[in-house]
């Protein structure tokens, strides 16, 4: 074994350790950014004493005291715990806590603008993955690098003699577009549903975006800046559509590159295999973006609009065009869960109705196949991700009910408001007040709390009810702090935060600090990383020997299972606090 690889086990042992002292020996778990003065405010505290909690103002000034609550047990972690509502404290300020007369954890947050940091460094980390050009000082900081990928000559998969061909290969310019997450692959699919998300914090918050700047260059300056930032990826996605509309799954050299900067992954860049459930994904987004683009700039809305009507007309012809992953390509396979494609169908169908409604000509044959399409394809309960996208299909039909027949937009409506319902209440009965179910503890289980959370923001967009708001507060406490990690997920933020994530440039890059504003994936108990055959390679140790889900997670770079990021995790992080800020700021 190397200098270096006892360096880096040794870093994984002392990662683990230390944070499991920190669950043993837990103070008061809180939201480590603060609260806004009308929010929730939850303290969750592990232990089953019979001490009450005091909250003091920093001078000293008690302005709140509460008695011992109720011990509850906490299966994910199995921990019993005590959970404090410290919601009457509305004054803003800085807070400190009290136990049995003794000061205990960090100090307490109230106030304005608590998450807006936040939300510009969650968003400002779009630019940071952006392959293709380099990442200047004046925007980048030490984070500057040189450009890599510049993908102007991406080989068609099976096109060349190394991947079954004959030829030297057919190549496509595939330029621009955001590496999807530590690894410095593109990929279609990710893509989708992380551009929705992000569509949808300005469809829901125009006003609030339009106020905030992040440092980003700007090649559109009639543009608000998140819309500047996700066309980097849209013109990307675009390049991937073949002339008969169908669309290829990735962007991707045949195997996953080592920890090097971009501009030292140099090995050659394929696009691999067009499908339906690509073509589809690709569809719904450029029928979104088609919306919110027209009235800033119509010629590209337009052709937006244009592009998804022929991935979905390629996707109706090539309904078995499932993708699957060839034999010499190791790369992410984003492969949806089903074969069908019915929710792929629902939500490509859902927004390009919408999208011809808002280009009048909701009227012509297309739009009527759109919507026919979507009557015979019925919502199902299904929650949101990548691999299943039905909630977005009814997000859309429920929010924006003018585009659709009644009967749809009461589906739509039931859908939504059923998760809802359900999330909130496990939240109002789970000991450490997470909305979360059994299957979100997975990998990635931080986009799954903060696509938890999004599910909430709608229903409380399309109720005004502030319960919902509350347990979308709930799961935003969890990634800052109110875990029992008693850590931030987003590198850069709280009093403690990751600082080894599985991310390729953070890497790389002699930077001690990580890029700032990245979700890392969270704990889960799939173990896909641990060594557990005993043997020297590069998988970590078995830091999920407590084997409860909430408790599986480690601080290394070698966690790809739990320290991982991804552009699709901080899309609704990022959606998650915007919305906050906004609602709460009005």
């Amino acid at each position: 074994m190397s200098v270096y690889k006892n360096v880096f086990y040794a870093g994984a042992a002392l990662a683990a350790a230390s944070l499991f002292t920190s669950v043993a020996f837990a103070g008061p778990l809180v939201n480590q950014l603060g609260y806004y003065p009308e929010a929730e405010k939850s303290v969750v505290y592990p232990g089953n004493d019979a001490n009450g909690l005091e909250v003091r103002d920093l001078n000293g000034k008690t302005v709140l005291k509460l008695d011992a609550p109720d011990v509850y047990d906490w299966d994910y972690s199995g921990e019993e715990v005590q959970t404090f509502d410290i919601s009457a404290v509305k004054t803003p300020g800085t807070y400190r806590l009290f136990r049995g007369g003794a000061y205990v954890g960090n100090p307490i947050t109230v106030g304005n603008n608590v998450y807006e940091d936040l939300v510009k460094a969650s968003l400002k980390w779009f630019y940071y993955q952006r392959a293709s050009m380099p990442l200047l000082p004046q925007y980048a900081g030490k984070w500057a690098r040189a450009a890599g990928h510049m993908d102007d000559k991406v080989i068609i998969y099976g096109s060349d003699k190394v991947t079954g061909g004959k030829g030297a290969g057919k190549v496509i310019n595939s330029a621009r577009g955001w590496y999807d997450a530590g690894d410095y692959g593109k990929y279609i699919v990710n893509s989708g549903i992380t551009v929705f998300t992000l569509l949808e914090i300005y469809e829901h918050f125009p006003k609030y975006m339009d106020s905030l700047t992040w440092n980003i260059p700007r090649e559109f300056p009639k543009y608000p800046e998140l819309l500047e930032e996700i066309r980097y990826n849209l013109d990307w996605m675009l390049t991937l559509q073949d002339k008969d509309g169908g669309v290829y799954h990735k962007v991707t050299t045949l195997k996953f590159g080592g920890s090097v900067l971009p501009e030292d992954d140099v090995a050659p860049r394929y696009a691999i295999i067009k499908n339906m459930p690509a073509s589809l994904d690709f569809a719904a987004v450029m029928a979104q973006a088609s919306v919110v683009y027209r009235n800033i700039d119509k010629a590209y809305a337009d052709k937006m609009l244009k592009a998804a009507e022929s991935a979905y007309a390629w996707a109706k012809k090539n309904p078995k065009a499932i993708y699957k992953q060839p034999d010499d390509v190791q790369t992410g396979g984003y492969v949806p869960g089903d074969e069908n494609g019915k929710d792929e169908f629902r939500w490509a169908a859902a927004e390009l109705y919408r999208a011809k409604a808002v280009a009048g000509v909701k009227t012509d044959k297309a739009a009527a196949g759109y919507l026919k399409d979507l009557k015979g394809n019925p919502f199902t309960a299904n929650g949101a991700w990548w691999g299943d996208v039905n909630m977005l299909a009814a997000f859309r039909v429920a929010l924006d009910s003018a585009d659709f027949d009644k009967d749809l937009v009461a589906a739509a409506k039931k859908t939504v408001m059923n998760e809802a319902n359900n999330l909130r209440a496990v939240g109002d009965t789970s000991a450490y007040r997470l909305p979360a179910f059994p299957w979100s503890w997975n990998w990635g289980s931080n986009s799954a709390m903060a696509n938890n959370g999004m599910v909430l923001v709608h229903a409380y967009l399309l109720t005004g009810d502030k319960s919902y708001l509350d347990g979308a507060q709930q799961c935003l406490d969890y990634l800052l702090g109110k875990n029992p990690m008693d850590i931030t997920y987003v590198t850069g933020f709280g009093y403690r935060s990751p600082r080894n994530p599985h991310h390729r440039p953070s890497e790389s890059d002699l930077v001690d600090d990580p890029v700032p504003g990245m979700l890392v994936g969270g704990p889960h108990l799939g173990k896909q990383d641990i060594n557990l055959d005993g043997k020297e390679h590069w998988k970590c140790p078995n830091y999920a020997a407590a084997d409860k889900p909430a408790l599986a997670y480690i601080d290394n770079r070698c966690s790809y299972a739990t320290n991982e990021v991804a552009i699709n995790w901080n899309a609704p992080l990022a959606y998650l606090a915007a919305a906050l800020e906004a609602i709460y700021s009005k």
